[in-house]
Parts: structure tokens; C-alpha cells; sequence
């Protein structure tokens, strides 16, 4: 048997790297995450190459025996990769060799270069990462959906510039949010399409003279298609920016509702109060009960924002064809697809814990000026002012109410008749019935029945409706998983074919 000594992919070069060089060289670290996709991607490529006639059924057997044994290492923990390694697939390679010699094991890279080899790696980890993700957002959703059912009553101000504008609900703010999510869920999926496709066969760049057959690992892998184009199947990262920028929305759209929630939090408005196991205290003011996971989670968004900055920076001035800058997509797309997949996990158990405090959100709505449209609207319907005319009769009467000290609902209909004839010199007769209506928040609430108000019955509706799209989603990720589950089961039968028989 003959054994390898040095760097398997070096033979054109007489010196090894130093130590300092192989330390910034090397991509274990982040590789380790792809150590067992190496592993499966190996091996259908290999079974691919035996039904293609390149490699013998004896030398499969010993290279897929090694690869088991690889595996078995790994799982139990005894596997360490020191930086002589350029990255985990030299180093896998390596060890099936050290075990079967290079006539069988030189067999297993042939048809694959480890640009295609990396790509594929890639697509095969951040495929499942995207579907965690996903699961993640469709949890969220759920969660937004029941407390919106629940808080469909719960009277609340919505604002505009900060300031009081419409009065609402607790459960049509979430509901909103629901949407939000809903179509971050949509952007995920979207972006996994572009992911689940095999680059493995597209070689360093060009291709292979070696018949390889590219829709059988396709299929052994579980993947949705083929990258097709050779030089855009190694060389391209659209789909990782894509990915880093799906997290930024999904981050941002987070990060919105964190501002709300925290300053919702405060003393000054008091609406919600985080539960004890998303806060901290201080290390000096007893009273304090800080809503910190919050805090942090609109802190690492500029994590991902950042990130995709990295990526997009990585590949702007890389030129068509691999190059060893595209080495450092892995880790700032570990490292964003992780911290957007936990803040949306810690995001959920916030939210699902949140306490709600309906008679603080009641006492910023009652008296409040946010009725003001709602008098100008029912003047338009009952009394047949145009709009504008209302609008500026509601303005009056605004201005009129904070000179008195008072508020809306003390109006009566000599202040509304008044301020008519003083800006248009028409005598029109309002009815008290028309001024208590518009000035109760009770009635304004449920007389907006327009298509997604905040009336509960819209909230409702919304929430039953988006509902059944949510179960239509969990349908399709599960789909998704299955699919990949199925194949990879149906790779390690194969295996076990081949090794006994």
C-alpha cells in the first residue's frame, strides 16, 4: 500500500507553507460545519463514478468503508484537524487514503474539483440551515397569530411620527406583524430554490473529459436541480448574498418590533411588561427590570447588516472564474445565519410570554384627540360636508377643545354647528347622536369596518385566513425536509448495499 506524505493537493510546489501562513490559509475552522456534508457529498459522488465505470466495485467498497469510519470518528468527537490542512475535504481525502492507500483512494476526487466539491458542501448545510430558519419564522407567525386572536378587543393608539393618530388594537398591530413575518417566510423559501442545486460535477470551472453523470448525484443528494453552467456553478454567490439579505430583512422586521416592544415597556407608557426570563436587573438599582433580551436582539441586527455588507464587499471586485477570496463567504454566512435564526427562536419566546396590560393601552384612547379623523369622516357621511370642509371643522374644534382644557368627547352640537357657520357661513343641524358616535373610541373602533382595519372582526377574519396559509407553509417545509431526509436515508442504503454485497 502505498501511503501519501505531505500536502495531497501541493505536487506542483517544492516548499510547504509555515506555520503562520497555513494558520491564515486554512478554512477548517469554518469547514467544520460542512465536515459530514463533505462526507455525503463524497460518497454519491463516488457511487456516481462506480455506475459510470470509473471506480471498480472492490475499490468503492474499501473508500466507502473509510468513509464510515470517518464518520464514526467524527460523531464520537475524535477528530481534530490541525492547520496543515488546507480545509476539511484535503483532510478527509487524506485520511481515506492513509487507510486504503492511494491506487483505491486517489479514485474518489476524480470528475470533482474542490471548487464544486465547497460549493455543493455549502448548499448541502445552508439548504437545512434555511429550513431551521424558516421553521423559526412559521413558529413566530403562529405565535403572532394567537395572541392577535386573543388581544382582537384590546383597544390601543396606533401612531404616526410618533404621535397619537388612529385608534386600534393590540391584536391588529400583531396581527400586521404576522404579515410582516409571512413574507419573510416567503423570501426564505424563495432563496432555498436557488440554494438546493448541484454544483458538484461543474469542476474547478470548465467541466470534466471524465463521464460523470451530474443528474444522479443530483438525485442521490436530494437536490431540487442542477447548477447548470459550469463557470456560474463554481464561481458565483448570489445565493449566499441572497441569504445574508433575507436575514437582514427578517432582521430589521425584528428589530421594528423590539423598538415598539421596549419603549412600549417603559414606565411612561406601561402597555407590556417582558416576562422575568427575557429581563435582567441591575447591578446597582433594585428596582430595575430591564427588558434586555430585547435590547440585544436590536443590537444584532447591525450583525446582520453587517454581514451582508461583508459578502456583498467579498465578491465586488472578484473576477468570473474561483478564487480563494470566495473562501471567506463561509464564515460571515455561519456566523449571520445563526445569530438570525436565534434571535428569531429568542424573538417567539418573548412575544409568547409578553405581558399585556389592556387598562394602561384604554387610558391613552379614552379622551384622546386620535378621534379627530373620525369626527371629520362622520361629518363627511352624515352631514355631507366634503372632506376638506370636515377636516377643517375637525381641526376647529380640536383647537377649540385644548383651549377649553377638555377633549373631544365634551363637544356638544352647538360647538359643532358653530364652527360650520364660522368657517363656511352654513347652517347646518347636527344631531347629538352624530357628536357622541364620532367621539366614543368604542364606536369609532367597530363603525371602520373597511378591509384590514383594526375592527376585531377584521382582526379576526385576518387571523383565521392567514391561519390556514400558515398550515399551508408548515405543508410545504415539511415537504421540503422530507425530501432531503428520504434522500439522504436512501444514500446510506445505498452504502449498505455496496459494503456487503
Amino acid at each position: 500500500m502505498n501511503i501519501v506524505s505531505g500536502s495531497l493537493f501541493r505536487s506542483r510546489i517544492d516548499k510547504d507553507f509555515d506555520d503562520r501562513t497555513a494558520k491564515f490559509h486554512t478554512s477548517v475552522p469554518e469547514d467544520l460545519r460542512i465536515f459530514e456534508d463533505d462526507l455525503n457529498n463524497t460518497i454519491a459522488h463516488d457511487i456516481m463514478l462506480h455506475e459510470a465505470g470509473i471506480i471498480p466495485k472492490k475499490e468503492l467498497k474499501m473508500i466507502l468503508s473509510s468513509l464510515a469510519e470517518i464518520r464514526k470518528e467524527w460523531l464520537a468527537g475524535e477528530v481534530e484537524i490541525s492547520a496543515k490542512y488546507e480545509d476539511v475535504h484535503e483532510y478527509i481525502e487524506s485520511k481515506v487514503i492513509e487507510k486504503i492507500g492511494i491506487e483505491a483512494g486517489g479514485m474518489m476526487h476524480a470528475g470533482r474539483s474542490r471548487n464544486d466539491q465547497v460549493v455543493t458542501d455549502m448548499k448541502l448545510r445552508l439548504r437545512v440551515d434555511l429550513l431551521e430558519l424558516a421553521e423559526a419564522t412559521l413558529k413566530l407567525i403562529d405565535t403572532l397569530h394567537r395572541r392577535a386572536a386573543d388581544h382582537a378587543e384590546t383597544h390601543m393608539i396606533l401612531y404616526t411620527h410618533g404621535q397619537h393618530a388612529q385608534t386600534g388594537t393590540f391584536g391588529a398591530y400583531l396581527s400586521n406583524y404576522a404579515d410582516i413575518i409571512t413574507r419573510n417566510f416567503e423570501r426564505i423559501m424563495e432563496t432555498y430554490k436557488r440554494v438546493n442545486t448541484n454544483s458538484l460535477g461543474a469542476g474547478p470551472v470548465g467541466g470534466t473529459s471524465i463521464p460523470i453523470n451530474r443528474k444522479r448525484t443530483t438525485e442521490l443528494l436530494g437536490f431540487g436541480g442542477i447548477h447548470e453552467n459550469s463557470i456560474d456553478a463554481t464561481s458565483s454567490r448570489d445565493w449566499a448574498l441572497e441569504t445574508a439579505a433575507v436575514c437582514a430583512i427578517l432582521m430589521a422586521d425584528m428589530s421594528r418590533i423590539a423598538a415598539d416592544v421596549l419603549e412600549w415597556c417603559s414606565v411612561e407608557f406601561g402597555y407590556l411588561e417582558l416576562a422575568d426570563q427575557y429581563s435582567s436587573s441591575s447591578s446597582i438599582m433594585p428596582q430595575k427590570k430591564n427588558p434586555s433580551t430585547m435590547e440585544l436582539l436590536r443590537g444584532k441586527t447591525s450583525e446582520s447588516y453587517s454581514g451582508l455588507f461583508e459578502l456583498l464587499t467579498m465578491v465586488k471586485g472578484v473576477p468570473t472564474g474561483y478564487y480563494q477570496d470566495l473562501q471567506e463567504t463561509k464564515l460571515t454566512l455561519w456566523r449571520l445565519i445563526d445569530n438570525t435564526l436565534t434571535c428569531t427562536e429568542e424573538m417567539n419566546g418573548m412575544l409568547a410570554t409578553l405581558k399585556v396590560k389592556p387598562e394602561k393601552m384604554w387610558r391613552q384612547v379614552d379622551g384622546s384627540f386620535v378621534l379627530a379623523t373620525e369626527l371629520a369622516e362622520t361629518l363627511v357621511t352624515d352631514a355631507k360636508l366634503s372632506f376638506r370642509e370636515s377636516y377643517k371643522v375637525a381641526a376647529d374644534l380640536v383647537n377649540l377643545t385644548i383651549s377649553r382644557g377638555s377633549t373631544l368627547n365634551t363637544l356638544s352640537t352647538i360647538d359643532v354647528e358653530n364652527s360650520i357657520e364660522k368657517l363656511y357661513k352654513k347652517k347646518i343641524m347636527i344631531p347629538q347622536s352624530l357628536v357622541d358616535k364620532s367621539t366614543d373610541p368604542k364606536l369609532s373602533l367597530l363603525r371602520r369596518k373597511s378591509l384590514g382595519s383594526p375592527h376585531p372582526d377584521e382582526v379576526r377574519r385576518m387571523v383565521k385566513e392567514n391561519s390556514i396559509v400558515a398550515l399551508q407553509n408548515w405543508k410545504e417545509l415539511n415537504t421540503k425536509k422530507a425530501l432531503i431526509a428520504q434522500a439522504l436515508e436512501n444514500l446510506s442504503k445505498l452504502v449498505e448495499h455496496y459494503q456487503h454485497n
